[in-house]
């Protein structure tokens, strides 16, 4: 008999239930203290960057702020993320390739 993989939900629907929560949407993106995390694959600090002057044209984001984690694989260590959840008001993560 073959077995099934389990079907991920990428909205985190199928997580509130754990400890795990979505963070709250940001109401207003005029003047934030905007963080962008580069998770270290090609092109994502490229993207990142063409994202960060898209939001700051048409939304007038405040200071942007760019971090990059050590490696792909693994997660944003967690003094860094302390840090950049002190330094900013939202983060978005990008992925290259």
């Amino acid at each position: 008999m073959r077995r099934r993989e389990a079907i991920l939900d990428p909205t985190g629907q199928s997580e509130r239930g754990r400890a795990a929560t979505l963070a709250p949407r940001v109401p207003e993106l005029s003047g934030i203290r905007l963080g962008l995390l580069d998770n270290t694959k090609a092109n994502a600090a490229r993207v990142l960057e063409t994202l960060a002057e898209q939001l700051r044209a048409q939304h007038h984001v405040g200071e942007v702020s760019m971090y990059a984690k050590t490696y792909f694989g693994t997660p944003v260590e967690e003094d860094r993320a302390q840090e950049i959840a002190q330094s900013c008001d939202a983060v978005i993560a990008g992925v290259g390739d």
